[in-house]
């Protein structure tokens, strides 16, 4: 009987903790809010990364622009612990430890994305007024 209520407690204690981390990730994700569109400049090159989907996946697109060229690059995307894993069509799979500055700007390191800092791009939706008639 003794060791069925300390497995009890045991279980119970383990579904604390997992579901106490489980709600800290979802109000990290919550505050990345990767989904959307990321822009930001470096060495004179534009960069634009566009991520679509979930909070912690889905699909992106990626632009640069700058002295030698356009380059534009799509793919999936997903969060592997503190870092995106970027898997290009058609390339190698990268991964990039991310940080988060403040809401809205966030940073990017590895391979093709050293030390690069995004800044969310706000919406340009404009609300038109209401024809009248």
């Amino acid at each position: 009987m003794r060791l069925l209520l300390i497995a009890a407690l045991i279980a119970g204690v383990a579904w604390v903790l997992f579901r106490n981390v489980q709600e800290r990730r979802q109000a990290w994700l919550s505050r990345l809010a990767l989904p959307g569109r990321w822009q930001g400049d470096q060495d004179g090159v534009h960069y634009r990364l566009e991520l679509s989907g979930d909070l912690d996946g889905g699909q992106y697109r990626e632009v640069n622009e700058g002295p030698s060229g356009r380059k534009e690059e799509t793919g999936r995307w997903h969060l592997s612990g503190n870092s995106v894993v970027f898997e290009p069509e058609g390339g190698a799979v990268s991964s990039c430890d991310l940080r988060l500055f403040e809401t809205g700007r966030i940073g990017l390191h590895g391979p093709g994305r050293e030390r690069r800092v995004y800044v969310r791009q706000g919406d340009n939706v404009v609300m038109l007024p209401r024809r009248r008639g």
